[in-house]
């Protein structure tokens, strides 16, 4: 019982940590070449990329709705709860990544001019 749940809630999850882990930090690379403030650049990508990941992660927004939607008109509450678990897994992962993204940036250019 617990390891169908476990399994919903961890693709989203790992994937939404991946996305606003990998986006930041390859994003700040040309501002790191040209402009020379990568931490600024990634903290304002992962900022930009929360909601993204969080839909990428859950497989697109409309997929999700459609699923919803039918657990509410069909009263199916089982699809309602995978995807709400799903949702809440992808919401997680994307706090995550943001989190760890924010922390290397405040840690590491503290001694940066």
């Amino acid at each position: 019982m617990l390891r169908p749940i476990a399994r919903t809630f961890a693709f989203p999850f790992f994937t939404a940590v991946g996305i606003e882990l990998g986006g930041p930090l390859l994003g700040a690379l040309p501002a790191l070449l040209f402009s020379g403030r990568p931490f600024k650049t990634a903290l304002e990508l992962a900022a930009d990329l929360k909601i993204w990941a969080m839909a990428m992660a859950i497989g697109g927004s409309f997929t999700v709705l459609e699923a919803i939607e039918t657990g509410l008109v069909h009263r199916q509450i089982h699809d309602l709860v995978k995807q709400g678990i799903a949702v809440t897994g992808a919401f997680a992962g994307a706090q995550l990544g943001y989190w760890i993204i924010r922390q290397l940036t405040t840690n590491l250019s503290i001694g940066t001019p």
